[in-house]
């Protein structure tokens, strides 16, 4: 048998009614989420799939909207509507940016952000069951939670969750109560001889080091426990968003069953994409594609993966130029989320400084720092040796995003920065320094490496061994 669904998430939709203003002539916003763009993606998304002849299923795993005003959950549901009367079979789930988890707001006519009315969510809710819980044929006792048969003999569970305390930050979690219902339909289904896949949300483990730290309490409590208790009921697949990071991973039980964490990116955010599988059980194997978004309709003068970009990155990327040349930019920005924005001001110099440096270091800066800890000579990088490192350092940042990092080992960049890394744990070593705690239990090696370098599971397009027989 073979099965063929799509995987899409975090819509982020934002219905153009918001606007007070030419949205069209407003500068790109810097934000993770292109909401000038969001309907377009959406419905780039739905045409892809109206437009496949092998399918018409689609599970989309929360975030329908941006932050869940009322004109775009109408909208929102009106297109589900008109892609179910036209054939579309849409499996939906409401999460965090779908209720007033986040400010609610419009833009004025001057382009600036100006807080709205709100849904509640146990307004929002209901209102998605005709898309998803309505076509299922069980549920939990909470109010996301459904199993329904999307295809003969392909069962899915949305997942609702709940949560729990950990030194004073709530994370999300499965409940015992909750592990044993999916336990008891897996059992069922397996004496069927049909297969059942997952979702939730969020990302049950976290796609890397990074995100572990800077997502806290977006990643579940004992997730890994949970994915390897869902491998040993016989479950291979599991998909996920929120973190809006492309990324596979392969949990193996201590029996030695896997399952396979599929985690997809933002439909609209970056890097804007959506995911395609393909089930065969003959074979043995679940197909994974990944397609990018593209809006050339939209005119951007740039693929819409690199407006994306643009709109996520545009104010990281200003910072080290801010922090050397426009002190009081740097500090109504990013700059003032570690440091405070009076201290900055307040030593506009020592920080113009500063930036002076971080701006100045090089490529054959970086080789020189760390001459005893790669075996590049001077040849090897003297092409580049004038690259910035800044311009590196956006790369990773970008990286974290989009998967798949491009630095491998026999490259330039991986060497200069892991022999750069190698010498500051030298130094913190010699210091008595010990930064593992402050990386959740990562050396600052296991750390940075992730970030130049994939060397697990093509984060894009792979095919998976999961034979469910």
């Amino acid at each position: 048998m073979i099965y063929k669904f799509y995987h899409v998430t975090d819509v982020h939709y934002f219905s153009k009614k918001n606007f007070a203003c030419d949205y069209r002539t407003m500068p790109q916003p810097s934000t993770q989420i292109c909401i000038t763009a969001s309907e377009e993606a959406f419905l780039k998304a739905l045409e892809i799939i109206e437009k496949d002849e092998e399918t018409d299923t689609v599970i989309i795993t929360g975030d329908l909207t941006n932050h869940g005003d009322a004109p775009s959950h109408e909208e929102m549901r009106t297109l589900l509507r008109e892609f179910t009367e036209r054939g579309g079979r849409p499996y939906v789930v409401t999460d965090i940016h779908d209720y007033p988890y986040f400010e609610t707001y419009t833009v004025d006519e001057n382009g600036k952000n100006v807080p709205a009315e709100h849904l509640e969510r146990e307004e929002v809710v209901p209102t998605y069951y005709p898309f998803g819980r309505d076509k299922g044929f069980d549920s939990f006792d909470d109010d996301t939670t459904y199993i329904a048969e999307i295809l003969p003999g392909l069962y899915y569970i949305a997942l609702g969750y709940d949560e729990i305390t950990i030194d004073g930050t709530a994370y999300p979690c499965f409940s015992d109560e909750l592990m044993n219902w999916v336990k008891g339909h897996s059992e069922k289904i397996k004496e069927k001889g049909g297969i059942l896949i997952l979702s939730t949300h969020r990302p049950v483990v976290a796609p890397s080091p990074a995100y572990q730290i800077m997502g806290k309490g977006h990643t579940f409590a004992y997730g890994e426990k949970s994915l390897k208790q869902f491998a040993d009921m016989g479950i291979q697949l599991f998909f996920s968003g929120h973190s809006h990071i492309q990324c596979m991973k392969e949990i193996v039980s201590e029996k030695g069953n896997k399952i396979y964490s599929i985690q997809t990116s933002a439909l609209s955010g970056f890097p804007p994409k959506m995911r395609k599988i393909t089930i065969d059980t003959e074979k043995g194997t679940t197909d994974i594609r990944t397609i990018d978004i593209d809006l050339p309709e939209l005119n951007l003068g740039m693929s819409f993966t690199e407006y994306a970009r643009k709109g996520f990155l545009g104010i990281i990327e200003s910072i080290p130029y801010n922090m050397e040349h426009d002190v009081e930019a740097f500090a109504n920005t990013e700059g003032g989320i570690s440091l405070p924005k009076e201290l900055i001001l307040k030593h506009p110099k020592t920080v113009m400084y500063l930036g002076k440096k971080v701006n100045g270091i090089t490529y054959a800066k970086l080789a020189k720092f760390s001459k005893k800890y790669h075996n590049l000579k001077e040849s090897d990088y003297a092409e580049v040796k004038d690259k910035k490192f800044v311009d590196l350092a956006m790369e990773i940042v970008a990286n974290l995003y989009r998967g798949n990092a491009a630095y491998s080992p026999d490259t330039v960049e991986y060497k200069l920065m892991m022999g750069s890394v190698k010498k500051i744990e030298k130094l913190l070593s010699l210091l008595h320094i010990d930064i593992t705690k402050a990386l959740s239990g990562y050396t600052l090696s296991e750390f940075i490496e992730p970030l130049l370098y994939n060397s697990g599971l093509d984060d894009d397009n792979l095919t998976l061994s999961t034979d469910f027989r």
